[in-house]
């Protein structure tokens, strides 16, 4: 039998506010997160207008400095989104070792990292200068690894890359296998680097 299936904690990181409340209050009064990116037009973009998203500040009061590094900017995004969504719906460590809680995750790509490779590669030519962080980062499953690694979700765990629709798609395939039973709880959202490096094919 198909079983009914409930939304109990959202979070949101993003450039209409980093919480609900903001988020909403930006909405219900017209407030844009859309500035002007100097960096942008420094690159070579044609337009410099982006949503601006604010970086989280994690320090070793959050995060262990080796979990840190292998964070890309998605992954701390939603990392942020999380920790709101887990205490909305009174979601904790205890509830996260007795159960096993999926994780489902929309994202599109992670190309500041691989930039970055490229460039110490071509100047360093050594391989050992890249360090243990950025393989990590540039894999696009990062979000759902660094996310399952620090709350040590043990369900289903797999990345969705459908461009805009990735999130939607993770929240609606969450919901079929919670109906269907084979699941009981699922982490589900999106997340989304907005670096230039990304982005400069769509100016």
């Amino acid at each position: 039998m198909a079983r009914r299936v409930v939304i109990t904690g959202m979070g949101i990181w993003s450039c209409l506010g980093t919480d609900i409340e903001t988020v909403k209050d930006s909405l219900y009064n017209g407030k844009s997160g859309i500035v002007l990116d100097n960096d942008r037009l420094k690159y070579g973009y044609r337009s410099g207008l982006v949503g601006l998203v604010e970086r989280p500040v994690l320090t070793k009061k959050d995060l262990d400095r080796h979990i840190r590094a292998g964070m890309s900017e998605e992954a701390e995004y939603a990392y942020m989104a999380t920790r709101q969504a887990f205490a909305m719906s009174g979601i904790d460590k205890a509830y996260l070792q007795e159960n096993e809680v999926g994780c489902i995750f929309g994202n599109d790509s992670s190309a500041k990292p691989v930039v970055e490779s490229a460039k110490i590669m071509d100047e360093k030519h050594d391989t050992e200068m890249l360090g243990y962080g950025l393989v990590f980062q540039s894999m696009n499953s990062t979000v759902n690894m660094n996310l399952c690694t620090i709350f040590g979700l043990r369900g289903v765990n797999f990345t969705i890359s459908a461009a805009c629709a990735s999130g939607s798609h993770s929240i609606g395939i969450g919901y079929m296998l919670i109906k269907q039973g084979l699941q009981d709880t699922i982490l589900c959202g999106g997340a989304q680097e907005t670096n230039y490096y990304s982005m400069a094919s769509f100016d």
